[in-house]
Parts: structure tokens; sequence; C-alpha cells
């Protein structure tokens, strides 16, 4: 009795041992699965926002191509990015690198002439994005601006207007000439566009914690009264949950704790 007891438990072993070999290797048989990511374009990678971003994206499963003028300064090792060069006010170099692509992040900064604020970067990369856009028609990527806080209201009055930058200065042309992208977005009605704005400054340094507020034009404050302020990392978390959750086409949002 206790031989052929040991002789049946073993038989059972072995017919469930081979279901499950068998099941096995039906699976292995299926064709792979393939994780479908969106194809993410960076201008300003190499910044300390730009990065993180990329950083962020690229851990989510996205494919990321990274914009520079010199190419040599993208040095991010990883399977899912590509690094070109490109000029972000140029047309033929954006259309270059966009067409195909879901998703252009600006993530730029930079002076112009005499500090006016038509001549920065962000002013000018905003009416190239919107004239490529145009261009490439229904196949266009969507449009994801990093703005300035200055552009914000609070308590219904536009920042900008109690702010004591002398016209001329780099500080001056810098924040009107987020407002001036803010507006050329607006002025469109056939463009896929977000702009993004921290509420506050940033902490360059802090930590991910992946949680943050979101508001529309008007500064989100704290329990104290202050402008809620937010990380580089927690911004990039932010700024890729729009990608991948879109809540803002067509307008403008801000982001803050």
């Amino acid at each position: 009795m206790h031989t052929r007891g040991i002789n049946f438990l073993t038989t059972v072993g072995y017919r469930r041992l081979a279901a499950f070999l068998t099941a096995l290797v039906a699976l292995t048989a299926l064709p792979a699965l393939t994780v479908l990511a969106d194809t993410v374009v960076v201008y300003g990678a190499t910044g300390n926002i730009g990065g993180k971003i990329v950083a962020e994206a690229l851990d989510r499963g996205h494919d990321v191509i990274g914009v520079s003028r010199d190419r040599s300064r993208l040095s991010v090792d990883h399977p899912n990015f590509t690094a070109v060069e490109g000029d972000v006010n140029d047309l033929d170099s954006m259309l270059q690198v966009i067409n195909g692509t879901d998703v252009v992040v600006l993530s730029v900064r930079g002076y112009g002439p005499n500090n006016l604020p038509e001549e920065t970067t962000n002013n000018r990369s905003s009416l190239t994005f919107i004239q490529a856009a145009r261009q490439l028609g229904e196949a266009s990527p969507r449009g994801i601006h990093l703005g300035g806080g200055s552009t914000l209201n609070s308590n219904g009055q536009l920042l900008l207007e109690t702010r004591s930058a002398v016209e001329g200065t780099e500080q001056h042309g810098l924040a009107w000439g987020h407002w001036f992208t803010l507006q050329n977005y607006r002025a469109t009605d056939d463009v896929n566009w977000t702009v993004i704005t921290p509420s506050g400054g940033y902490i360059p340094d802090g930590e991910r914690t992946g949680t943050y507020r979101t508001g529309t034009d008007e500064v989100l404050v704290n329990a104290d009264g202050r402008p809620g302020r937010i990380s580089h990392r927690d911004f990039a978390v932010a700024l890729v949950d729009e990608i991948e959750r879109p809540q803002a086409i067509g307008r403008r949002i801000t982001v803050g704790y």
C-alpha cells in the first residue's frame, strides 16, 4: 500500500509537470508582445530641466530624440535615446527632426539682440514650431513648451506687470519673451499645443516625489500663502504625465507643490 501510494503520487506529479511544460512551450511559441512608446523630441536636452525630462521619458519607456546644435554635448547612454543636431529656430531643421514623431518638448532659453522679447529663443522657437506644425498638417506632433512663471496671475493681476525689470535688460527680455510665446500659441486654432509653467521658482536639486498640483493661469500657493515651487524632477514628472494623459491641449497649465 505504501509503495503503491508513492507511485500514484509520483504519476500525478509527472502528469502535472508535463502539463506545465506543455503550456510553457506554447507560451514561448507566441509572438513577442511589442510595447509601443511615443517618440518624444526634446529641444534643450542638455539643460538642467531638459535633461531631467529626457531621463523621465526614457524611464517610462518612451523613445527620445535629444536635439542640440552640438551633438557631442548629448551624452545620454540609453538604447532608446537618439542624439541629433538641430536648430530650434530654423524651420527646415525642425521639420527634418520632428517629422514622424509624436511630441515635441521645447525646453529652451536664450537672449536675443538688444534683449528684445521678440528675439528670445522662446518666442522665435514657438513661431518656428507653429509654422512647422502647419506645414505637417494632421501629421504634426503635439508641442509642449516650457513657460515662465511671470506670465501667471496673482489675485487676478499679471505678474509681469508687477515686476520692476528694466526694458532692455536680459531679465525683461526673457520674461516678456515667455509672454509673447504664450500669446503666439493662443492665437492659433490649428496647432496642437500646451504651455506648462512652474508656479513660483524651481528647486533645482529637489527630490522626485511624483506628487504635484496643477492649475491654469493663477499662481498656485501653499498653506503659507507662498507660490508653490517645484523640483526639476517633479516638473519633469508632470510634463511626461501630460504627454501620456493629455489634460491641457490648446491651453496653458501651471504645476507646483
